[in-house]
């Protein structure tokens, strides 16, 4: 189990007494939501050749774009590598939706995959500056670290100790239910960087004098950020493999850890993402019908089974995804903690303590049947 250490004092030793209690937490929670994912094989996708234009380099730049688009979404990172290597003129003629396609992967793949992902990767301990949220942490990354997460007290500021397996980054041995190592792997280093985040942007005094359910309130709250960040910075199939378990956490048999709910409130966002505009998810088809009792619960129940790896999202439902996760974090930050209230995208609410969300659940499952029956007549 993880656990996070600290050799400085005061509001900062509190901090991180209270952050081992969620890392911990989150660990223990792991295992349970990974083995409600669906069992299914691990899919490739290849580029096509016949999407570009007509006539030699035209169509070759789309051959191109297609290799690039194929790459990215199956997380074949040598490929989309040497792919974007290329110079530019090799992607001349393309018409703007595709060009648009590619300046997308640029970007994400700068975002989860920047410079510090090959010195990690080396699996030496090494200083890093991961950005997340528009913050950039002073962190280091060392393998032989005892726990995922740790927060040592420093001068000017604290530093943040990382540690995953370094061999499982990019790691194309089959996993689970589908899934490669890899893509456990990346959701999980950006779900760490993610919590560390939340907590190097903590005021220390908002972390003095927590009882027990304050404790619980400030676990929810980072675990909820982490899942956030490994949302959006992980690669499409780490992104698939978090919303694999994130929806499992409505299932009674997984949803009982102290910290499921975070994955809930994550899966909550899908959710009405998915209802609010289905035409742009066009691989997440919804069931035929949808009971009006426990609305929620059970279209993530069926939806769980529409976005694992072989499921072939298209650039366009990452794209849109991406954006909507990064809006929905933008709207939930640190009033969130102070608050215990998360706000959806469509307006209503979700309390990650437990015991208070019973009646914002009623509300919510009103709001899924009726948009389900409007956009999915019988």
């Amino acid at each position: 189990m993880a656990t996070m250490r600290h050799c400085s004092s005061g509001a900062a030793r509190a901090a991180v007494l209270l952050l081992a209690i969620a890392a911990a937490a989150v660990v223990a929670a792991a295992g349970a939501a990974a083995a409600a994912a669906p069992a299914g094989a691990a899919a490739r996708t290849s580029p096509g050749s016949g999407a570009g234009p007509a006539g030699g380099a035209a169509a070759a730049s789309g051959d191109l774009a297609d290799r690039i688009v194929a790459a990215y979404m199956d997380g074949q990172w040598s490929d989309l590598e040497q792919a974007l290597a290329l110079p530019p003129s090799a992607l001349t003629g393309l018409a703007p939706a595709r060009q648009a396609d590619v300046a997308y992967v640029r970007q994400a793949w700068a975002e989860c995959r920047p410079p510090w992902w090959k010195l990690c990767k080396a699996g030496r301990k090494t200083p890093f500056q991961p950005a997340v949220w528009g913050r950039t942490l002073s962190a280091v990354y060392d393998p032989a670290a005892k726990s995922s997460v740790e927060l040592k007290g420093g001068d000017p500021k604290p530093t943040l100790v990382f540690a995953w397996p370094a061999a499982d980054m990019e790691s194309a041995e089959p996993a689970e239910y589908g899934f490669l190592k890899g893509d456990l792997a990346g959701l999980g280093l950006w779900y760490n960087l993610g919590t560390g985040a939340a907590w190097a942007a903590m005021p220390a005094q908002s972390l003095l004098g927590l009882d027990e359910k304050g404790r619980l309130r400030l676990s929810l709250y980072s675990d909820f950020r982490g899942n956030l960040a490994a949302l959006y910075y992980g690669d499409p199939p780490a992104r698939r493999w978090g919303l694999h378990i994130y929806l499992a956490a409505y299932m009674e048999k997984y949803g009982k850890g102290p910290l499921a709910a975070s994955r809930r409130a994550a899966a909550a966002m899908f959710l009405a993402e998915v209802l609010k505009d289905p035409a742009a998810y066009p691989s997440v088809r919804l069931p035929a019908s949808l009971d009006a009792e426990g609305a929620e619960e059970k279209l993530a129940a069926d939806l769980k089974f529409k976005v694992v790896r072989k499921s072939r999202w298209t650039i366009s439902e990452d794209r849109a995804f991406r954006a909507a996760v990064r809006a929905f974090a933008s709207a939930n930050e640190q009033r969130v903690f102070e608050t215990g209230k998360v706000a959806l995208p469509n307006g209503l609410t979700f309390a990650l303590m437990p015991d208070e969300d019973n009646l914002y659940r009623a509300v919510r499952d009103a709001w899924v049947k009726a948009r389900f029956d409007k956009v999915q007549p019988k």
